[in-house]
């Protein structure tokens, strides 16, 4: 199978949706399809991938004319790449519903293009995809063109689902395919440290709801509990946080990192006690994939990612943007016996390895794209 993936890569953009296409671009690679990729930021030329060269295109863009502007030079780069090229696929995989996948509809409602379209929205509740598209004028006409030319579309986290009816985006095939992760050896866990490490990472942005949870922790440590945190990452909002963190008085307890390799953060994952993912909104947190991944319990907000397969077992689940019941969670974490904390690990990585598995992950996308491109009727 031949595959043109609409994205940004790593290192280019460090972002969680980059680091998941490069996962299933491997993986994909690995099991013996042709991949390439194009992205506003990815250099002309190739990435190395494990022991594979990836093939790349640069789509131009032209910042300094607005958002208008930016989506005309968009779209005419992108076609003319696809236009060039478009023979050498048998499908295009474009990660969000925005200029990239409206683009691809737009070339194949002109008469232009006639390529299978998968894209695969992210984010939720009122801050992904749908609430993009919702800002652009017209965006109904928008939405009769992507259920007209989009083939596919996965569903990364069950709340995208929701959104995507709630603007009459029904048309197109759905799959139901989680991100995924690659699967390192266990970690053997047998003790918890006698003041819980937790731990953090990701962006240091709005969306992550880290106000809240400095200020759930400040109740925390009124209550007589201890805790360290390590907040691994960087972002617009870290002074801002360092600033509350001292404000309420448990800068002593939180260590800002800053950004780390993969590796450190890997090592720092193994060191932990409890994963902490407060977010407002998210898709499907490869963040928190890669804590449980290592074997930690998580404490999450209920954001209809990755939440929906958390239960009691393996974690704690609070509503979002709520100080109370993040305080209350926190202090249920906190106050586990050392045998539950590790149990509720071992569940974690149990699930990561029944559901995340990359190469499951990838193969299931592959068949998804084999399923869209069977003729009519069969």
């Amino acid at each position: 199978m031949r595959i043109l993936v609409i994205s940004n890569l790593p290192p280019y953009v460090l972002g969680g949706a980059e680091n998941q296409v490069f996962r299933l671009v491997c993986a994909w690679q690995g099991a013996g399809a042709q991949v390439e990729v194009a992205g506003h930021r990815l250099p002309n030329g190739s990435v190395r991938t494990a022991n594979r060269d990836l093939p790349t295109h640069r789509i131009f863009v032209v910042n300094r004319l607005g958002r208008l502007g930016r989506s005309i030079s968009y779209f005419l780069s992108l076609a003319c790449l696809l236009l060039r090229h478009s023979g050498h696929f048998d499908i295009i995989y474009c990660r969000g519903l925005a200029d990239g996948a409206l683009s691809i509809c737009l070339l194949k409602s002109l008469g232009l293009l006639n390529v299978p379209l998968v894209a695969c929205p992210i984010n939720a509740k009122g801050a992904g995809d749908v609430s993009f598209i919702k800002s652009i004028p017209g965006w109904r006409w928008l939405v009769r063109m992507l259920n007209r030319h989009c083939n596919g579309i996965n569903i990364i986290a069950p709340a995208i689902e929701p959104d995507l009816a709630s603007v009459g985006i029904t048309a197109p095939a759905i799959a139901r395919i989680p991100n995924g992760i690659a699967l390192s050896a266990p970690v053997k866990r047998s003790s918890v440290s006698a003041t819980r490490q937790l731990i953090w990472t990701g962006r240091l942005s709005k969306q992550k709801g880290l106000v809240v949870m400095m200020r759930a922790l400040a109740c925390v440590r009124a209550s007589g509990r201890d805790f360290h945190l390590q907040l691994i990452g960087d972002g617009p909002e870290r002074l801002a946080l360092e600033r509350l963190s001292s404000e309420l008085g448990i800068a002593d307890r939180i260590e800002f990192i800053g950004a780390i390799d993969r590796e450190q953060i890997r090592a720092r994952l193994h060191a932990a006690d409890v994963f902490l993912l407060p977010s407002i909104y998210e898709g499907m947190s490869n963040s928190a994939l890669e804590a449980m991944e290592a074997g930690l319990p998580v404490l999450l907000t209920r954001c209809g990612g990755i939440d929906t397969y958390v239960d009691e077992a393996l974690g704690w689940v609070c509503p979002p943007d709520d100080e109370c019941a993040l305080s209350q969670s926190l202090c249920a974490a906190l106050d586990a016996e050392d045998g539950e904390l590790l149990a509720r690990g071992a569940c974690a990585r149990a699930l990561v390895e029944r559901r995340f598995a990359i190469e499951d992950v990838a193969a299931a996308n592959l068949a998804f794209f084999a399923r869209i491109l069977l003729p009519a009727g069969e």
